[in-house]
């Protein structure tokens, strides 16, 4: 590994897997994946089969923002080819850039959003995604996005998987 992003992740992953409190574990993780990525917002989503909306589950943000369980439904019909060509493919990760002017940026004022894909798809919410918004350039360390996808695993095994 090496790189602080895969570290965090993969700490993430093993306090989900070992904490009973997923919540809290969960949130500790998305702390530190936020810091590592230099992110401004980090969520685990459900990501809509047609690419139109992001669903939030759980979030970290940075600053004075609200962070912990959201409801909160964001519209990505602006980026929904970028995500359904992700969706068709088999890629881990996709890096979309978001310019000012598109209709996306409302929602998400960012530079960049980094979805990462998990395992888990949930009828009527669609897969389970960690989506990271970015306002810097660059990609993800390599083998970042395989100890993230890991780490989401835990968390869908825990949170849908055993209490469904």
């Amino acid at each position: 590994m090496g790189d602080p992003v895969s570290e965090a992740a993969i700490a993430g992953a093993a306090l989900v897997r070992h904490l009973d409190d997923v919540r809290f574990a969960c949130l500790r993780a998305l702390r530190q994946l936020l810091r590592a990525l230099d992110a401004e917002r980090i969520a685990i989503a459900f990501v809509s089969p047609d690419g139109e909306c992001l669903r939030e589950e759980l979030v970290w943000a940075g600053g004075f923002a609200r962070c912990g369980e959201s409801e909160r439904v964001l519209s990505s019909a602006g980026l929904a080819e970028p995500i359904r060509d992700w969706l068709a493919s088999r890629n881990s990760v996709v890096n979309i850039p978001i310019e000012v002017q598109s209709p996306a940026w409302h929602a998400m004022p960012c530079d960049r959003l980094v979805l990462v894909r998990g395992e888990l798809v949930v009828k009527g919410l669609g897969l389970l995604v960690l989506a990271v918004q970015l306002r810097s350039a660059g990609g993800l360390p390599e083998g970042a996005g395989h100890a993230m996808s890991l780490f989401l695993n835990e968390y869908g095994k825990r949170r849908w998987l055993i209490t469904s």
